[in-house]
């Protein structure tokens, strides 16, 4: 396709596009879940949750909420539960003394009724965007019967997508249940609730339809806008930016602008560079791999929700490969070769995690840069010049 072809394909979806206006409108409005990239966060949607739940927060509701949730949870599972709870023992409960717990032992949320003639206790598992792991849910429900001997046990796996656990002690509770309590409770309460609290819960009213179980209108008007615009749309998404590549490029523009490092290539996935002591060191003699010919190179290994810093020995010549691994062997204090084994092509000599997977946790680029940035920085200033003033006083350039 050509270029102007794209051009004119790009224009007419900004032109001729009267469902796109509709769909800005309805996605114009400030949302604070959105400006915290906090829509599939369940930690944040745990704290909210709890904070509904619990009588005693400052939204003004009392046990309201926490009444009609439980309600809904006996008149979603009477067959399960046989009787032992009906919605009227919820109606007329006396919720003075409640209590709602945020990640104790792991458990997400965790009511406890301490009602005169029921003894409660609600453990909730939430998954939005995952699913349960390792005997998860079997080894909080040990815990809450060891910890709750007197009280009777319900136990709510809360899902989207009516996930069906691992155990089957737990019950399903349905994000579409959720999404209506909450509409109900703006449609019964709102008038009685702070402007602040109101706006708030209105905010997540339409997080959890826009981005947990669904909004019928916003996906009716998408598929008309994909139709009509197919490959206009298509071409968007293939160069639409994402973390990775966000990362890539911060990564290129660091050394860049950095010194003492020397860009050599680059793609979304890694970003290689060396160093003036090893540029000028070591040979480029690298066979079938990279143009540069280098076969020693620092690499920024960008997985997705990983980025790990390594040293490796690239593929070439065999007994050189190997002067250079046993030069590394000799200085084990600052080079990691767990695995004595030099193969063929690739050997890592060096590693650093600069980013795990708990770094990502609810971050946008703009939050990971200063990490980024310090975590490198630290290692330019250590490791990096350790290894340099190796090379530059130890290896001779063969």
């Amino acid at each position: 396709m050509s270029e102007q072809t794209d051009l004119e394909l790009l224009e007419k979806f900004l032109i001729d596009n009267p469902d796109l206006d509709k769909l800005e409108n309805m996605l114009g409005h400030f949302n604070v879940f959105e400006t915290l990239n906090s829509v599939n966060a369940e930690l944040r949607h745990s704290s909210v949750l709890a904070w509904l739940l619990n009588p005693d927060s400052n939204h003004g509701l009392g046990e309201y909420f926490l009444k009609q949730f439980l309600i809904n949870l006996v008149r979603n599972n009477r067959s399960e539960l046989q009787g032992e709870l009906s919605i009227f023992d919820f109606e007329l409960f006396n919720y003075a003394d409640t209590e709602v717990r945020r990640e104790w032992n792991n458990i997400d949320i965790l009511i406890i009724l301490n009602e005169d003639q029921h003894k409660i206790v609600i453990p909730i598992e939430n998954k939005i965007k995952s699913s349960e792991y390792s005997g998860q849910l079997e080894r909080y429900r040990k815990i809450i019967e060891n910890e709750f001997k007197d009280y009777k046990r319900l136990y709510v796996y809360l899902t989207p997508e009516n996930v069906i656990p691992s155990d089957d002690k737990w019950l399903l509770y349905n994000y579409d249940v959720v999404a209506g309590l909450v509409g109900n409770l703006l449609d019964n309460k709102g008038d009685l609730l702070n402007e602040n609290v109101e706006e708030f819960i209105k905010q997540y009213k339409t997080v959890l339809r826009r981005y947990v179980v669904g909004n019928s209108e916003i996906e009716e008007i998408c598929k008309r806008i994909y139709k009509r615009h197919e490959k206009a749309l298509d071409l968007i998404f293939q160069y639409k930016p994402d973390m990775q590549l966000e990362i890539s490029e911060y990564l290129q523009e660091f050394i860049n602008e950095e010194n003492s490092m020397i860009f050599d290539s680059g793609s979304k996935t890694y970003v290689r560079f060396t160093s003036h002591a090893i540029d000028s060191k070591v040979k480029k003699i690298s066979e079938g791999w990279i143009s540069s010919g280098r076969i020693l190179l620092f690499e920024f290994s960008n997985q997705d929700k990983r980025l790990v810093l390594k040293l490796f020995i690239g593929p070439g010549d065999q007994e050189y490969r190997t002067k250079l691994y046993d030069f590394c062997n000799t200085k084990s204090e600052l080079f990691a070769l767990s695995d004595t084994t030099l193969y063929s092509k690739w050997k890592t000599v060096y590693q650093k995690e600069i980013l795990s997977s708990q770094d990502y946790k609810d971050k946008s680029i703009e939050d990971l840069k200063p990490v980024m940035k310090s975590r490198i920085t630290n290692f330019l200033q250590n490791d990096y010049k350790k290894i340099n003033d190796y090379f530059d006083h130890n290896w001779e350039l063969q």
